[in-house]
């Protein structure tokens, strides 16, 4: 039986063809709405076999429509600071680059072990270690404090986590020097938090950010305010039931009319770790020079949530209201991610950090979906979950895999390296440096 001791405990995984699996390993505790304690085991081996706990949620409809993945029904944690960690079986003659996956979900849903990430193509194919983690969300992540001030641990979760891969990664032959830091929508909003985040420069060397919803965090205050009061009313010993209720009336019932209602549930920006926004090019003067920056979003961001109402879809097919519906989705689009996306990464060049801006393409004219927001983690992680639902938009998983090999070897390259391989992937990306 393979082995791996380390400073955090010695653990034992399970073996695949291609990899090592060592999945549910706890990196911290937590009392609730309490920041994150660093955990370590008891001596001895401790077997790690079984998909880490997702955070407490709600199921999501997005995801069940897309794949026919119930959140809802998922083995759930309260104190659900986990991570799980892939390992080529390659012979290894150095210290392997990191990667750090933070899932996507509205800062409500997801987990790091989703049936949706394979990370064996990744790390099998690309020789590269792959790290999933998992924060809390919603409520307990981000709502209150035990003392009702604005919360920001489901953030310091995933710093803790990071401190962890720092000290550990080490013993199951990763280059702590080279961690890169990499998630999707909500995921890739933790790592800009991360990012801009008091004393975390030292913890990756680079980071990658999928579509990330930037446009959604300005002007935040009235609802922020709205949902502290909200979690404020619940007493501290709410059973999860009680929670997840609140969460649901929350989801629902806020009132905030703007771009901010597309992500009600956030970290909070002059809440430590965080500065306040105002400060964040203060911030990237202090950190952008150190850690490069790969940052894009993909062409039809909204058409997924269109994409769940077939009228819509009709519409969108006909001569005559075809030109409207594209024109509210592009503009959603730009004022939610492309936009602040692109703004962002000037932002980041101009203080001296060095950027790569991508767009991503994908199915282009093949379906209404073409390359919406949450595809692009389909040529990275394949599509064996996704095969026969609307996602796929017709590909098998093997096709999807197949087709994902440039975007896999881009990624995998500027995490090794800070420069991606290939600045032009035909029917999928295109990068310029800034």
């Amino acid at each position: 039986m393979r082995t791996w001791a380390c400073e955090a405990g010695t653990f034992s995984g399970y073996e695949t063809e291609r990899c090592f699996h060592v999945r549910g390993i706890r990196y911290a505790t937590s009392k609730r709405f309490e920041a994150p304690v660093p955990y370590r085991y008891e001596p001895g081996v401790h077997e790690c076999i079984e998909t880490s706990p997702f955070a407490v949620q709600l199921d999501s409809g997005l995801e069940n429509n897309l794949m026919g993945i119930a959140y809802g029904s998922m083995k759930q944690e309260e104190s659900c600071q986990y991570l799980s960690i892939t390992i080529p079986k390659t012979e290894q003659k150095y210290l392997r680059s990191v990667m750090v996956w933070f899932h996507g979900g509205g800062f409500h849903h997801g987990g790091c072990d989703s049936e949706a990430y394979d990370y064996e193509l990744l790390a099998a194919e690309q020789d590269v270690i792959l790290v999933g983690v998992n924060y809390r969300l919603g409520i307990l992540g981000f709502g209150k404090t035990a003392d009702g001030r604005y919360s920001n641990n489901g953030l310091k979760d995933a710093i803790e986590s990071l401190k962890w891969i720092k000290t550990n990664i080490a013993a199951f032959g990763g280059d702590p020097n080279c961690v890169t830091l990499f998630g999707q929508s909500a995921g890739a909003e933790l790592v800009r938090c991360i990012i801009l985040s008091e004393g975390t420069e030292t913890l990756y060397r680079r980071a990658i950010l999928q579509s990330d919803p930037i446009g959604t965090m300005y002007n935040r205050e009235a609802m922020e305010q709205e949902i502290l009061t909200a979690a404020r009313a619940l007493p501290d010993n709410a059973d999860l039931e009680m929670i997840l209720q609140a969460e649901k009336e929350i989801l629902a019932g806020v009132k905030e009319k703007g771009i901010p209602k597309f992500l009600k549930f956030a970290p909070h920006f002059g809440i430590a770790p965080l500065p306040p926004v105002e400060k964040t090019e203060a911030r990237l003067q202090e950190v952008a020079a150190m850690h490069e920056l790969l940052i894009g979003s993909t062409t039809r961001e909204v058409s997924v949530y269109g994409g769940q109402i077939k009228p819509l879809i009709a519409l969108d097919s006909f001569r005559l209201t075809e030109p409207v519906i594209e024109k509210i989705m592009k503009g959603l689009s730009e004022s939610i991610f492309t936009g602040p996306v692109e703004e962002f990464a000037r932002m980041y060049a101009l203080a001296g950090g060095t950027v790569y801006l991508y767009t991503f393409y994908w199915r282009e004219g093949k379906a209404y979906l073409g390359a919406g927001h949450t595809i692009d983690i389909l040529p990275l992680f394949g599509g064996k979950r996704a095969e026969g639902h609307a996602i796929a938009m017709g590909l098998t998983a093997d096709e999807i895999a197949e087709k994902g090999k440039p975007m896999r070897a881009v990624w995998a390259s500027f995490a090794k390296d800070g420069e991606p391989s290939n600045l032009h992937v035909s029917g999928m990306l295109r990068i310029h440096k800034l």
